[in-house]
């Protein structure tokens, strides 16, 4: 566990190696501690190794099939592979814990939004926003669906209410 800790500490630190030597060193020492395995599958994500991640994220649901982080990170690396159908997964079990809970609908929003799926876009865009009011890419991804149904009036509506939390934002 004080591995663990101290390679965690490290992600927060952003001192990525040192972390991810710790997490390592406590893998060897127990293959099978759950929160190390989640931090590594994070860190690899970082370093864009998905297929690495994606093996840590599965090793880890092995273990708790509804961990969260386990799961979103899981969502992820799919994403980044082109396995649509698992990221969905992923992103639906993520979702049943309030800490993942708008990132996971936003991550859902934007698979759907690139299938051209409007409807079910913005219907977790909305589910997003209901649990964060100031998630700003769920925002953003809300304002650009509405560019291609032409509907601008709801579009500035978003845009407006960017602008009320963000200011500057460049969207917006």
């Amino acid at each position: 566990y004080g591995l663990y800790v101290q390679g965690k500490e490290n992600v927060v630190q952003r001192f990525y190696q040192k972390a991810k030597d710790k997490l390592e060193e406590c893998l060897k020492k127990d293959p099978n501690f759950l929160p190390a395995l989640t931090e590594l599958s994070l860190l690899m994500l970082r370093k864009m190794e998905y297929k690495e991640a994606l093996a840590l994220s599965k090793k880890a649901l092995s273990i708790d099939t509804y961990d969260p982080a386990a799961n979103y990170y899981y969502g992820l690396a799919n994403v980044e592979l082109g396995n649509i159908t698992d990221a969905k997964d992923g992103f639906d079990l993520a979702a049943l814990s309030m800490q993942y809970r708008s990132a996971a609908y936003t991550e859902l929003s934007k698979i759907y939004f690139r299938q051209k799926d409007y409807s079910r876009a913005l219907e977790y865009c909305g589910k997003s926003l209901d649990f964060n009011r100031y998630n700003l890419d769920a925002y953003q991804l809300k304002a650009t669906m509405h560019r291609p149904q032409q509907n601008k009036a709801m579009g500035q509506e978003v845009l407006n209410s960017i602008l009320s939390i963000d200011p500057l934002n460049h969207l917006a």
